[in-house]
């Protein structure tokens, strides 16, 4: 009965905004505390999760939120952050905006991965498709206790609607092989493989075609 409440409420998601991001934040840190790439990218042992904590307060609060397109279940459980066509500007950070950004990234990945950092910055850069138009789905997350309920599906689901009413293509790397199926599920498709590095995991560039209305 919970799971299937659960499973309603990311079914219809809401809007979140600035004052939802510390919610999103922790849900979206569990949800990608065993992310092959964040983990290969971000402090090790115990500084890890406080780095995926203020990865995602950085993309959130200065990537994601003047674009409104950041959803949740009414109970926390499931999670959808998107960039509209308009929006993916924000995923590429200009030299000077990184330099300022050297002291936030130091204390997400400590000096020594700093370069892996950087690296898998520019890996998604490169692979990012530059045309058609397109919507982007930056991160979709259940955390690690609502897992194996088909919260995700439900929310990803529900999410899709609102690029398909615009008949727009979408696009997302994902960035673990447990959650390929569930993508292809709904009708994205594998169009690239890469690595940040010879010695990183690799992400999967995958696209979904318009739907025609």
């Amino acid at each position: 009965e919970q799971a299937a409440r659960a499973r309603t409420l990311a079914a219809a998601p809401i809007k979140a905004g600035a004052a939802d991001i510390p919610r999103l934040k922790a849900l979206l840190a569990d949800a990608f505390r065993d992310d092959p790439c964040l983990q290969w990218t971000f402090r090790s042992g115990a500084g890890f999760l406080p780095a995926l904590g203020k990865y995602f307060d950085f993309a959130l609060a200065s990537q994601c939120l003047q674009h409104d397109a950041m959803f949740m279940s009414a109970d926390g459980n499931a999670a959808a952050v998107w960039l509209p066509p308009a929006g993916l500007k924000a995923l590429s950070l200009p030299p000077t905006q990184m330099l300022r950004m050297l002291p936030r990234l130091i204390s997400m990945t400590g000096l020594t991965r700093m370069t892996r950092a950087i690296a898998t910055g520019d890996a998604m850069e490169k692979h990012h498709p530059p045309q058609p138009p397109h919507w982007y789905l930056f991160f979709i997350g259940v955390p690690s206790h609502a897992r194996g309920l088909g919260l995700g599906s439900s929310m990803l689901e529900a999410t899709l609607k609102h690029v398909d009413a615009e008949a727009m293509p979408a696009y997302l790397d994902n960035s673990n092989p447990k959650n390929t199926r569930l993508y292809e599920r709904h009708g994205f498709r594998v169009v690239s493989e890469y690595r940040a590095r010879k010695d990183a995991p690799p992400f999967w560039g995958m696209w979904r075609d318009a739907v025609k209305n």
